[in-house]
């Protein structure tokens, strides 16, 4: 079902940077000489900030923030470690 609520916002994003976009070269008052590298900071930057609040919100207390704990030893931590 994730994949489904993730695919529509991806189609959902495209078509908000598109218009976006078509506002920006209204605002300009002619296409913007760089038009595709506009259009793909606009996606990237929406889409990454979206899907991480999305993850954020759909799956709380997993993430980056979670996955730097320093891990025990497991041979007891006392005991230097011995050449094999």
């Amino acid at each position: 079902m994730e994949i489904v609520l993730f695919t529509g916002v991806g189609i959902a994003l495209y078509l908000l940077c598109d218009r976006l976009l078509l506002v920006m070269e209204k605002l300009h008052g002619e296409p913007l000489p760089a038009r595709n590298v506009v259009f793909f900071v606009l996606i990237l930057t929406l889409s990454l900030s979206t899907f991480s609040l999305m993850r954020m919100l759909l799956h709380p207390g997993e993430g980056p923030q979670y996955d730097n704990q320093e891990q025990q030893p497991t041979d007891g931590g006392d005991k230097a470690t011995q050449p094999h």
